[in-house]
This record gives C-alpha cells, structure tokens and sequence, in this order.
C-alpha cells in the first residue's frame, strides 16, 4: 500500500467524514450498542432474505509510545490515522441463520511509517442448523491476517510489528432434555506467522517457527437444579502442535514446543435476579510439553462472569480468567495469565453512551531452569500488566455517530528496561447504513 503523510490522511479524513459510513470498533472505548432504542439502529439493505449493513470508521490517535518501550530506553509518539471499512450480512430466516462479517483496520503512522503501518483484516463467516426445539448445531470460519503487539517479548528486537494469519474453524453442538444440557465443541485453529526484520546485523528474528496447528476439543454437561440455577462440569482438552523447532529472539536454540494437556471445571450458571447474572467455575489445569527442558505446568484454575444491571440502563460486568498462554520466550514452558476486569456502561441519554473500564493481568513465565546453560542466571519472568479506559460515544442519527476516548496501559516487569506506560487519546467518526 503505498505510505502518504499524516497531514494528507488527517485531510482526507475530514472530508470523508462528511459523507462516510462507520462501523463500531474496539477503538470507541468497547462501547456497543445492544440495548440502543430503534431510533438510533441502522434498518440495512435488504437483499434478498438477507441484510446487509456497509460499515465505515474514520479515526484519529494520539498514541505516546508506539513500541511499547520503558522509558530509560526511549518513548516514540505519533499520531495515527485509522480507516476500517467494512460490512456485515445476515440471514433473516425464521429457522437457521447465517451470517458474514468483514472488518479492516488500515493504520497510518506520522512517525517511522515504513516500520509500523498495518493493514488488518478480520473475517467472520458463521452459522445455526435448528435441529430440534433444545437442539442446534453452530458453525463458523474465522480468519484474520494481522499483527502482534509491539510490547510482546516474543517479538523483542524487531524493527516492525509481527505479521501473522489465523485460521479457526468452531463446531458446537447443544441439545438439553429435560433438566440436562450437553454441549461438545471442537476448534481447530491454525497459525501463520512471518520472520520479523531486525535493526541489528543478526537478520530476521525467526517468527515463522513459531507456526503451529492448535486443536481443543471440549464437554460441557449442565443440570437445571430449577429455572434460575445450572450446575455445570467442562473438560476441556488442547493439543499444540508445531511445525517445527521454535527459535526465539536472537537465540539458536531451538525448543520442542510440541504440548497438550486439560482443564477440568465444576460450576455454577445462574439469574439471581433480572438484576444479577452469570457463572462462575473453578478447576485444575494441566499440560506437558515435548521438550524435556521445559517443565510440566499445572494447578488451580477458574473462570467468574458476572453481570449487574442496577437500572435498565446501567451494566456492571465483572470477569476473572486463569489460564495458560503460549510464549516463545527460550526456557519458558508457558504463561499463566490471571485477569481479572470490571466494566461500567451507562445510556446517559438515548443517544449518549458512556463507558468505563480497569483490567489487570499478572503473568507467570514458568519453566526457567537455572541448570539450563542456555538460560543461566535467569529467573521466572513475571508481569504486572494495568489498563484502563474511558469512553463517550454520541449517536447522531441512525447512521452516524461520533466516539471519544482515552485509555492508559502499563507494564511492570522484573526484568531491567521491560517496563513501559501508555497514553492513547483516539477520535472517531463512524456510521453504518
């Protein structure tokens, strides 16, 4: 694509706004618009037995540290330019449904352009065979070419962002009888990712190992004990396979990162009232990987989401997750991430929204063996990741609509020079037919 100034992309995006369609993104502060009354829902073009709605966002950042990087190292600023066209297709069947998304995220950066530009794509293509009245079957296809974040380690050293594509295709089948619900699932996902060019004379950082096929089938069984509560067990299995040794940052050792292992859950799912929705679960999880350097993890584990709705128009959400990511990082078996967040929405009027949230996340990097010659003197790594955001977003009419917001995000590592802070301000103008 070829790169022009951010002056001429502000300009053009001024005048794009007068006459342009958006579509609601993750950039308007999480915002969407669920409970918004009829007058503010774009109708869409009817085709058919389908109904298609073309999307657009226009966006203007302010982004104060682009490569995530800690301050003793040096922040980089620039101003960001967003464009992400878009549609969704939906069937509009009395029985069955199938539906279409598109969403692009083209960002153009007033600084280092050529080393940070992007151009995501995401794709969404899913459907719902009714079988019986308590039984169907949900289908979908996902794909989505984009990159990693700057502030990951596994990309450490990389003078542009990781490139890479996802590939995942979901089956899930539901059917309750009586009191009893079962409910299998099984993902597929495959993973694609590019070789990431260096600033250092040690060449390109070796991001294509880290390509690898992941499968996770699972089980859920669930009692209605009555209509308000539902006790529940998941057995979740995952299997991780590689392409091939994954070599890590400037390293030439290669890791058998080749692994598989479960969670096991028992909870509970329940309306307490109109007020108080949600489930909560807890669990034990465990996986071994190939590598005999890189050790076993396991322990306890659980899920918890919570809804509260204090008025009709108030949403009080509540999430915490313990589960274990995957890291290229030399030495290190996996990461186990716990995140906990919470997240206010408030229809301050019909058409004003507004949106407020504060996550945290504190991740184990496990596996580091000090007997290992190749990762001596090191110890786990350990991360305490902060973010919070706040949001305004004004609906003009049914097509147009206009999202302020800002949000902060921080980083404290035990490693030297890994820490980093991050101020984003973002503008945008967005609309749908």
């Amino acid at each position: 694509m070829k790169k022009i100034s951010y002056c001429a992309v502000s300009a053009l995006t001024l005048v794009m706004s007068q006459s342009v369609v958006a579509y609601e993104s993750q950039d308007d502060a999480g915002i969407r618009d669920d409970r918004q009354s009829d007058g503010y829902k774009a109708k869409g073009i009817r085709v058919g037995s389908f109904v298609l709605n073309p999307m657009m966002s226009i966006g203007n950042e302010y982004n104060s540290n682009i490569f995530k990087q800690d301050e003793q190292v040096g922040e980089v600023d620039s101003y960001i330019a967003h464009f992400k066209p878009g549609f969704k297709v939906k069937s509009d069947w009395n029985r069955h449904m199938l539906g279409l998304s598109v969403d692009t995220d083209i960002a153009l950066y007033s600084t280092q352009g050529d080393a940070n530009d992007y151009e995501d794509i995401f794709l969404r293509l899913d459907g719902r065979i009714d079988v019986l009245r308590d039984s169907y079957l949900d289908a979908s296809f996902t794909f989505d070419d984009t990159h990693e974040d700057r502030g990951s380690p596994d990309q450490r050293g990389g003078s542009t962002p990781t490139f890479y594509d996802r590939k995942a295709i979901d089956l899930a089948y539901s059917h309750k009888f009586n009191r009893v619900s079962i409910n299998p699932t099984m993902n597929f996902s495959r993973y694609d990712y590019e070789d990431t060019p260096t600033t250092s004379a040690t060449g390109n950082l070796r991001q294509s190992t880290r390509s690898r096929w992941e499968y996770t089938p699972s089980l859920r069984v669930g009692y209605e004990i009555q209509p308000e509560y539902e006790a529940f067990a998941k057995f979740v299995w995952k299997e991780v396979t590689y392409d091939t040794g994954v070599i890590s940052g400037a390293s030439t050792t290669a890791f058998d990162r080749d692994s598989s292992g479960y969670n096991a859950l028992a909870g509970m799912a329940f309306e307490l009232t109109d007020l108080v929705t949600g489930d909560v679960s807890v669990g034990y999880l465990h996986r071994d990987y190939a590598a005999a350097n890189l050790p076993t993890i396991s322990g306890i584990n659980g899920f918890v989401n919570l809804t509260w709705r204090p008025t009709t128009l108030t949403n009080v959400t509540f999430a915490f997750s313990r589960d274990i990511n995957e890291t290229t990082q030399s030495g290190v078996s996996g990461v186990v991430a716990s995140t906990p967040s919470i997240r206010f929405r408030h229809e301050l009027k019909r058409n004003v929204i507004l949106d407020a949230g504060i996550k945290y996340a504190y991740n184990e990097y496990d596996g580091f063996n000090p007997a290992n010659t190749v990762i001596a003197n090191r110890t786990d790594r350990l991360e305490d990741v902060f973010g919070g955001n706040l949001g305004v977003k004004y609906l003009l009419n049914r097509n147009f609509s206009l999202g302020l917001s800002y949000s902060y995000d921080s980083r404290d590592v035990n490693y030297n020079l890994s820490d980093y802070e991050v101020h984003q301000v973002m503008f945008n103008v967005n609309g749908q037919i």
